[in-house]
């Protein structure tokens, strides 16, 4: 039960970081990021989708070059967050399991930082081919050129937050939150033997109160 609490307040959380960091540049990939190296798939995939969403629904009322290419081509700003969430929350998986055996703070820590680097670069990779294929003319008086060329600056500032920010961010919470992947390994194995201890704790107060003579009530005959 308090895992489920614990979840849920951890969503509340992200879902309305989404909300407010979306309205900022360069900072509102933090929550997506954030929750695919800390949770499961099927949340990290609801954060995906409730970002495009988001993204769908700002457009409408903030107009911009970009704004009006995901109007035009309402799945643009959904389909390649969710394609974001899945290569982010597959490369820690994968790191995950390559570092399982290795103890150290680096283990812990390199795994998040490739793949919330890597969860920054997809998502650039996968909206500005999208906009450049699918915005027409959007951008206007805006050659592609200019647009790449803010694109990479973009791109390598959303890196570096990824990295700066958002791996910190991750290991500091994983900690907080008790996370197995976050527990130094010898930390796990501790908590491991008292959640033990605590299991098997009544069934050897029960035994040995089996094991105890019956004390007779009445005197020697």
């Amino acid at each position: 039960m308090k895992s489920h609490v614990k979840t849920i307040c951890v969503m509340a959380v992200t879902f309305a970081l989404t909300a407010v960091l979306e309205l900022f540049p360069y900072v509102f990939f933090i929550p997506v990021l954030f929750t695919c190296v800390t949770r499961d798939w099927k949340i990290s995939l609801g954060e995906g989708l409730f970002f495009g969403v988001l993204s769908l629904c700002y457009a409408f009322i903030s107009p911009s070059p970009v704004a009006i290419a995901f109007t035009h081509n309402p799945w643009m700003p959904i389909l390649p967050r969710l394609i974001s969430v899945l290569g982010c929350r597959g490369i820690y998986v994968l790191l995950r399991k390559a570092t399982k055996n290795k103890e150290g703070k680096v283990a812990r820590v390199l795994p998040v930082m490739i793949a919330c680097g890597a969860g920054a670069l997809l998502n650039t990779a996968t909206v500005v081919p999208c906009l450049l294929l699918f915005g027409g003319n959007a951008f206007g008086a805006a050659t592609r050129a200019v647009f790449l060329t803010q694109t990479m600056i973009s791109a390598a500032i959303e890196f570096g937050v990824a990295l700066l920010v958002v791996t910190p961010l991750a290991v500091t919470a994983g900690r907080a939150l008790r996370l197995p992947d976050y527990m130094p390994k010898t930390k796990r194995q501790e908590e491991s033997v008292v959640v033990a201890s605590a299991e098997n704790e009544p069934l050897t107060d029960s035994a040995d109160e089996k094991s105890e003579p019956a004390v007779p009530s009445g005197g020697a005959e």
